[in-house]
């Protein structure tokens, strides 16, 4: 086995090891790689070394200081499913389904999902012709309520339909309503769809979208960072949301009740500063509570039609002759990397206190409170009085 081959099989065991987002387990692959992570949580499983004595193996490589505690009964979580055989398994039987996992190494590695910092996933499970890095360069992500009205599933096969004939890539979760219906617009216009799962890609859910999946795989991907096999839980779907909130320019809601899953993706994409965007709905109508609350809290963009869309990607691009546009003088270029796992570990909508934003961040109270000081320096945090907030960069 290559030495690419055992990385990938290392990833893969991962991928089943831990849940979806488990930013520990992120941490620790970055810091010491893949391999030497899965060669400690299946001795801790085969007896050969107990959890204690894991973590206390790194205690020179990394600091551990606010979440030491944490990762001795990490290394016994993770244990549970410790095999190290079971990466290779599965990546059989994803390869068996014409399927393959892409890992951060690869050139088809989609980089939008790399700002999601310590929460960015190890691997994804991938099914499609669709490469991730080309279908995810220009896209935009339509998410909202499974159980549509007419108007909303209007709303959403439109955009998607005009999205798709100006070459954007349409994301969205593969459910019942307005994902279903985005998916299918963009079929229709023989365009890219890309379907995040919050199961395997060994097992299409809902099942009563079967049809729609196999043309997902025609004309675009089905991917997830959960292993093959296991089954869509409430936790999967909303971590999963966070991948679709970052693959993508803009996060468009298309019709969603107060207490909508979409909203949660909306959540998502506002901490990683992405735009987002909502149609609005009628003022008698349930499924358009949550969409109007966006709005009315100015954490979306009012938008009626593609055009209305496409101006929030574009200003998202350079301008040719703007002297400062993105390439020239980032301030988070000149950030140390605790800095910038610590801008990661704030949101852009709520306040955090230290000891959150340390937790989150896995740095102690004083790393963390020097690291804010300087992103507050550098305007890329404000302090509040309840906390700490990112801001959205212009």
């Amino acid at each position: 086995m290559s030495t690419d081959d055992g990385v990938r099989a290392a990833v893969a065991a991962l991928l089943r090891i831990g849940e979806p987002g488990d930013e520990l387990l992120k941490r620790l692959v970055d810091e010491i790689g893949p391999s030497a992570v899965l060669e400690l949580v299946t001795a801790v499983g085969d007896g050969r070394t107990s959890a204690a004595e894991a973590a206390a193996s790194l205690a020179t490589i990394i600091h551990t200081d606010p979440v030491s505690g944490q990762i001795g009964e990490a290394f016994d979580r993770w244990a549970v499913r410790g095999e190290s055989a079971a990466g290779a398994r599965d990546l059989d039987s994803v390869a068996r389904l014409g399927g393959r996992l892409v890992i951060p190494s690869d050139d088809e590695w989609p980089t939008p999902l790399s700002d999601l910092g310590p929460a960015a996933p190890l691997g994804l499970w991938v099914r499609g012709n669709a490469r991730l890095d080309a279908a995810l360069a220009r896209s935009v992500s339509i998410v909202g309520a499974r159980a549509a009205s007419n108007y909303g599933t209007k709303c959403a096969s439109d955009l998607a339909w005009d999205l798709a004939a100006r070459g954007i890539s349409v994301v969205s979760g593969g459910a019942f309503g307005i994902d279903a219906a985005a998916h299918r617009a963009a079929i229709a216009r023989d365009a890219t769809t890309i379907a995040f799962m919050a199961g395997g890609v060994d097992r299409f859910y809902p099942a009563a979208n079967s049809e729609l999946f196999e043309q997902v795989l025609e004309r675009g991907a089905i991917v997830s960072e959960t292993a093959p096999g296991m089954t869509p839980m409430r936790h999967r779907f909303l971590l999963r949301n966070r991948l679709i909130a970052a693959a993508s320019l803009v996060t468009v809601i298309v019709e969603a009740g107060w207490r909508s899953g979409a909203l949660n993706t909306a959540r998502h994409a506002l901490e990683l500063s992405r735009v987002v965007a909502a149609f609005p709905g009628s003022v008698y109508s349930a499924s358009s509570t949550g969409t109007h609350r966006l709005i009315r809290l100015h954490e979306a963009e009012l938008v009626t039609s593609c055009d209305d869309v496409l101006e929030l990607i574009d200003d998202e691009e350079p301008s040719l002759f703007d002297t400062h546009n993105r390439h020239a003088e980032d301030p988070i270029d000149d950030l140390d990397e605790r800095e910038k796992i610590c801008l990661n570990a704030l949101s852009a909508t709520k306040a955090l206190d230290v000891g959150t934003v340390a937790g989150r961040a896995g740095l102690t109270v004083a790393n963390t409170l020097s690291a804010l000081a300087v992103l507050e320096l550098a305007g890329l945090s404000i302090r509040r009085d309840s906390g700490w907030v990112k801001l959205r960069r212009k």
